[in-house]
């Protein structure tokens, strides 16, 4: 599509902007022409850049422009439509548009394709990517080599682009030089080369700086730094300080003595410069007595030296680099060895024990031999050795018993426990010269005997352990020490004395003490005992300890409510504050875990704010916060306390609040005006109006009742007080026609009145012919729901007036929609035409009229039939078969199972009770109304597997109908003594659909079959979905098996729910850690659904008539609740005085005749109300519309009484001459009032 512009000026007008476009999109019209201009960037705004009109052949004073208003071209450019001068609106960019594109069109149709270039201009340096490089160069690299770096980007084009690259600094260009050439993107390649070998140990820096110029005048530049790293190659090798080295060393010099050190540098970096030093064992050495160190370069005699074996040693030493490729060098060590004196005598030493080990019992008397030592000197031979002995403490003394025999010997009383172990030294010295001596150390040993009793740190322990310690938890580990040694100084421990034995425990080889039972502080708070550590010695020796335990309180106990369950009730419109219940709960640890604080709960660990309550955390006292009303909110209350010690332990109580009822609402009526006509033939006892009001109190104080204010009129009309029903008490055709209005008031059951009364006026209607009256208002028959077709129901009767002459004739007009019955026109008789179903329709409550062919109206009555029901339906279970597992430890009295089977006759034909039909020898009993299963007695003593069950359900008809569940008991025999189980293996409960989300339902609970009670703590409940029923809207609490709702209920979606609950414990000795019972849920309705017309407005036609014409139409709505809450009745709100509703039905009926001619349509309100509480009601609006019939003859206009008009006319006249005009109008419509005229001739 192509769009027109015209520059910045408006077209003038719409006939001009379709020439433009006309121009624009049809080019074959006129001459194309191209403009090519050109413009520099950077030109200031408004800057001529050129004329539209340059490139036609003859002047144009207009141009208009392809371009929309929002392109690039009217942003950047401004063209002037009259003249065509095109200028610069911004300064131009080139690096963001290099070129303008555009058409414009003359009014002549010439075309003008412009094309704008954007001359470059050097407005921009080059720029290299960095300010800074790092560049790293080996010192090996060759000259020539290579380094390639990014170049500088220069925006603009061309000559003004990047142009190349220099070296600023004179120096570094010896070094180095540079290689550019032509690249990608506008730019140029570039390398940096270097000039001349780099040697890093003459320098290993240099920062140089490249210089990119541009070809602009003057030339615009960028820089680049660069930092040149020249990194270390391994190329010198390492360099001794000396060529040769000497060094002397004594034959005696131990081993890893220093002999010398060599050392070689290396002028290269890190781990080419690093030297290691190494001997060349297959150049010398090969024995290995020298060794170096390979760092240091430190020699060390390795091996002992024999002067007499080897007197001079030569070794090669080399040292290398650890470079990649290393380098070596060598240097030579020449090692001197020194003689010395070197025998010296020797000395042996046989110790006198049963073993032969150095030992001496602590019990050796003094003079006892130990050892005997004897002393030899090679060197020396023949000549005198003296022998001394040192240390002991002057335990033991030498005794010299031959020439180089000595004794050693104890010298005084020895006591291990005071010194086990004799460091001795005996010492030969020879008289040689130099003398030479020798000496022998030994240690001698002390053994032991039992003479020390074990001792203990303390006589006394105290120490303290938390009450929650698990079992086997360490106390205090006791330590008793024995001087004695080996079997004398084994110590066993173990408990003398306890005041609770079974609570603590001691290992008898480490002392440790440890719990042998779980510990309780607020039963024991204190536990003492002695403990014995007796030796392993002959005969043994013992000794004591008391220990006493402090247990500690740890916050181990919940909280506890004095009571599970508060029942408590509150007038509504308490005073906000006011307090009605104070809770109590109390815990059993120490205050410093025992203080309690109460909230609100949601019953899932988290605060919860209801808008009425609030509880006082400290006293637990539950206040109003707000007004309660309880007619516009919830009658119950049910909330979740919560209390809570210092530990994060707590405990919850629930507390039901009922708000009673307080008068504080008055009767409302609904509507408050009804208008009604009533013929004034109508019998006594005919139902003029039923009049509604509501109060929404409950109980007596929304109970309401009516009464007629006494007025003029009013005599004549009685009210059912219970009702509201208006009925007629007498005649009226003393009245004639009249309006006579009512007023009526409703009561509570306080006495309070509606504020505003029911205004009623009944429109009393006169017919010039009395109708048929029938001889009763009401009718009341009874027929079974089986009676055949064609059988009598019953008869009704009109009486005609005196003066009538015509037979009065019966038709059913309202209140059987079915057409279940018929009523013979002539006699009145009732008789059935379908068959009847009690279950399906209860009752019929027809309106029957009698009416003549001629009378403008007609009666009326009521005929109430009762459908009595026969017994023709039985009992149905929703399955016929069923099946549970029940554990053989479940208690008797447990409930197994609830039957229900449903019969839909009414009264004792469908009341149910159940039967078993064996009860299995009295093990199973079924309440005859409830229908559960109960277990009488235990399944232990009977061994067997399974149990089939026959259920039977009967009613209480004549003769009396029943069906058969077939239930199948398995029992679960693998579980021990003690197992999991519920208390009842089925829950049933009934809830409201208005209950709030997060309400209470029920608590299930689980318990240990056997032994002790089990906790809240070790149990854990869930929800499990069961199969073929829907998703339970329920969540359960996993701690105390509150069952809350998750969201609303809705009856009229589910009324129905059952699932699964299970619990699961962690205690192993439990035969099953897993229980399960079933959960029914029964959602009871509420009036939360107003009825609903099928249309907000209905249509209708009815001929007119001179009779009435019966029933006109129906008007149906539904209501989803159920049960009186869905009990529907009609009201028409506007007059009555043609058309009456059938209550019941929503039958429109007219019972006055018709004239379309007086009302072509009507207009009328109808409400429906229900029957729960509160009232819900909704309205529609019917019209009707009277179609015609032909029931008027036409008439003459302008004419006299007589009916006659004398015309005179001229003799003479002409044939054709007008003599006079007539004019007839029919009221009929259509066809019916169509006139023709026609000249009928009399006599002359």
């Amino acid at each position: 599509m192509c769009r027109g512009g015209m520059g910045r000026k408006d077209a003038p007008t719409s006939l001009l902007r379709t020439l433009v476009l006309s121009l624009l999109c049809a080019q074959s019209f006129g001459q194309v022409f191209n403009l090519t201009l050109s413009v520099k960037e950077g030109l200031p705004a408004k800057t001529i850049v050129g004329d539209l009109g340059a490139g036609l052949s003859r002047p144009s004073t207009g141009f208009f422009i392809s371009e929309s208003r929002d392109s690039y071209v009217f942003r950047d450019l401004e063209i002037d439509a009259d003249t065509g001068i095109i200028s610069t609106a911004v300064i131009l960019d080139r690096e963001s548009r290099d070129k303008y594109e555009f058409v414009a069109a003359t009014l002549t149709g010439e075309m003008i394709r412009v094309n704008i270039e954007v001359k470059d201009v050097n407005d921009h340096s080059p720029v290299f990517p960095s300010e800074q490089l790092e560049l790293d160069i080996s010192e090996l690299s060759p000259p020539g080599s290579r380094f390639q770096l990014e170049g500088a980007k220069d925006q603009d084009e061309g000559e003004f682009g990047t142009q190349g690259y220099r070296i600023t600094d004179s120096e570094m260009a010896e070094l180095f030089h540079l290689d550019y050439r032509s690249g990608s993107e506008n730019h140029l390649n570039l390398d940096l080369v270097l000039s001349s070998k780099l040697d890093r140990e003459t320098q290993d820096f240099y920062s140089l700086t490249i210089e990119a110029f541009d070809g602009g005048i003057p030339a615009r530049t960028g820089t680049l730094q660069v930092n040149v790293h020249v990194l270390d190659e391994n190329d010198n090798p390492p360099v001794f300080n000396q060529t040769e080295y000497h060094a002397s060393v004594r034959e005696d010099a131990p081993v890893m003595s220093a002999v010398c050190q060599v050392y070689a540098t290396d002028l290269d970096l890190d781990d080419n410069g690093r030297i290691t030093y190494e001997i060349n064992r297959r150049q010398s050495d090969p024995n290995e007595v020298f060794s170096i160190n390979e760092t240091t370069g430190v020699v060390y005699l390795n091996k002992l030296l024999d002067f007499e074996a080897q007197a001079f040693h030569e070794l090669i030493i080399s040292a290398r680099d650890n470079g990649a490729q290393p380098e070596h060098s060598s240097t030579f060590v020449g090692v001197k060895v020194l003689n010395i004196n070197d025998n010296s005598p020797s000395i042996s030493v046989l110790f006198l024990s049963e073993t032969g080990d150095a030992v001496v019992s602590e019990a050796a008397a003094i003079g006892d031999y130990v050892a005997r030592i004897s002393v030899s000197d090679p060197d020396l031979e023949g000549e005198q050795v003296t022998v001394t002995l040192e240390g002991g403490d002057g335990k033991f003394t030498l005794k010299q018993t031959d020439d180089f025999l000595y004794a050693l010997c104890v010298n005084s009383e020895l006591d291990r426990e005071e010194q086990d172990l004799y460091e001795l030294k005996v010492q030969a010295s020879d008289f040689g010269s130099p003398p030479l001596s020798s000496e022998m150390v030994f240690l001698l040993k002390v053994s032991d005997t039992n003479d020390c009793y074990p001792v203990f740190e303390k006589d006394v322990h105290v120490i303290s352990i938390a009450e929650d310690a698990p079992q086997g938890s360490s106390l205090i580990q006791l330590q008793a020490r024995d001087a004695d040694e080996g079997a004398n100084s084994n110590i066993r421990y173990s408990i003398l004395r306890s005041n609770q034995d079974s609570l603590i425990s001691i290992d008898p080889e480490s002392g440790l003490v440890t719990t042998a039972a779980s510990l309780d502080r607020e039963t024991q708070m204190e536990v003492w005992f002695l403990v014995v550590a007796v030796d392993g010695g002959e005969p043994a020796l013992s000794s004591t300890a008391t220990v006493t335990v402090l247990v500690e309180d740890v916050n181990d106990n919940e909280p506890v409510f004095q009571q599970q369950l508060y029942n408590v009730s509150i007038p509504e419109h308490s005073d906000v504050g006011s307090c009605f219940l104070q809770v109590v709960a109390t815990d059993a640890d120490s205050p410093e875990f025992g203080a309690l604080l109460y909230s609100l709960s949601d019953g899932f660990d988290k605060q919860d704010k209801h808008p009425l309550f609030q509880i006082h955390p400290h006293t637990g006292e539950l206040c109003v916060s707000q007004d309660i009303d309880r007619d516009a909110g919830q009658t119950v209350h049910d909330i979740l306390i919560k209390a809570e010690d210092p530990g994060g332990l707590s405990a919850q109580t629930y507390v039901h609040i009922e708000v009673e009822d307080l008068n504080d609402n008055v009767p409302v009526f609904n509507p408050e005006e009804y208008t009604v006509s009533v013929s004034s033939h109508a019998q006594p006892g005919t139902e003029i109006v039923n009049v509604i009001a509501t109060d929404r109190d409950s109980g007596r104080f929304g109970r309401v009742t009516y009464d007629i204010v006494p007025g003029d009129m009013s005599s004549l009309f009685a009210l059912e007080k219970e009702t509201g029903m208006l009925i007629l008490t007498s005649t009226l055709t003393h009245l004639g026609t009249v309006s006579v209005k009512l007023s009526i008031t409703a009561q509570d059951g306080e006495g309070l009145t509606s504020a505003r009364p029911a205004e009623v006026t009944v429109n009393v209607l006169r017919s010039v012919q009395a109708p048929a009256v029938f001889q009763r208002s009401r009718y009341s028959f009874t027929v079974p729901e089986d009676a055949p077709l064609g059988t009598s129901v019953g008869t009704v009767e009109a009486i005609n007036p005196t003066d009538s002459v015509e037979s009065a004739s019966y038709r059913i007009s309202s209140g059987d929609p079915q057409s279940l019955f018929s009523v013979h026109p002539k006699s009145g008789l009732i008789s059935i035409v379908k068959p009847l179903d009690h279950e399906s329709q209860p009752y019929a409550l027809l309106v029957l009229q009698s009416y003549t062919d001629t009378s403008p109206v007609y009666s009326t009555t009521q005929v109430n039939i009762t459908i009595a029901d026969v017994n023709d339906n039985a009992p149905v279970f929703p399955k016929r078969s069923d099946s549970i597992t029940v554990s053989q430890n479940t208690p008797a009295g447990t409930v197994l199972f609830i039957a229900h089977a449903h019969d839909y006759d009414s009264g004792t034909n469908g009341r149910v009770q159940y039967y078993l039909r064996n009860s299995r020898n009295g093990t199973f009993v079924v309440d005859h109304n409830l229908g559960t299963v109960t277990l009488k007695q235990s399944l232990q003593a009977d061994r067997q597997q399974s149990y089939s069950l026959e259920i039977v359900a009967k009613d209480e008809g004549e003769p009396s109908l029943s069906s058969t569940l077939t239930l199948s008991v398995n029992i679960d025999r693998t579980a021990a003594e003690d197992s999991l189980a519920f208390e009842t293996l089925v829950y049933q409960v009934e809830i409201g659909e208005g209950y709030r989300k997060d309400s209470r339902v029920i608590q299930v609970r689980a318990h240990r079959t056997r032994g002790a009670h089990m906790s809240n703590s070790g149990l854990t409940y869930s929800l499990e979905a069961e199969a073929g029923f829907p998703p339970a809207p329920f969540r359960i609490h996993p701690k105390t098996g509150w069952l809350y709702l998750s969201q609303s209920l809705d009856y009229e979606t589910e009324s129905r729910y059952r699932f699964k609950v299970l619990a699961t414990t962690r205690e192993a000795s439990l035969a099953n850690t897993t229980a399960t019972a079933s959960v029914i849920v029964l959602v009871l309705d509420i009036n939360d659904n107003a009825p609903v017309f099928g249309s907000d407005v209905y249509y209708f036609t009815v001929s007119e008539g001179s009779s009435p014409q019966g029933l006109v139409g129906t008007v149906k709505a539904i209501d989803k609740d159920s049960g009186k809450n869905s009990q529907l009745s009609y009201i028409l709100l506007s007059d009555g005085k043609f058309f009456r509703i059938n209550s019941k039905t929503g039958e429109i009926i007219n019972w006055v005749a018709l004239d379309r001619e007086q009302h072509s349509q009507h207009s009328l309100k109808v409400m429906v109300t229900d029957q729960g509480h509160p009232r819900l009601n909704a309205t529609a609006t019917v019209h009707i519309l009277i179609t015609d019939v032909n029931d008027n003859a036409p008439t003459f206009t302008h004419l006299p009484a007589s009916k006659e008009l004398n015309v005179q006319i001229w003799a003479g006249l002409p044939t054709g001459s007008l003599v006079t005009n007539m004019f007839a109008k029919d009221l009929d419509a259509g066809e019916n009032g169509t006139v023709t005229h026609s000249l009928v001739t009399g006599e002359p």
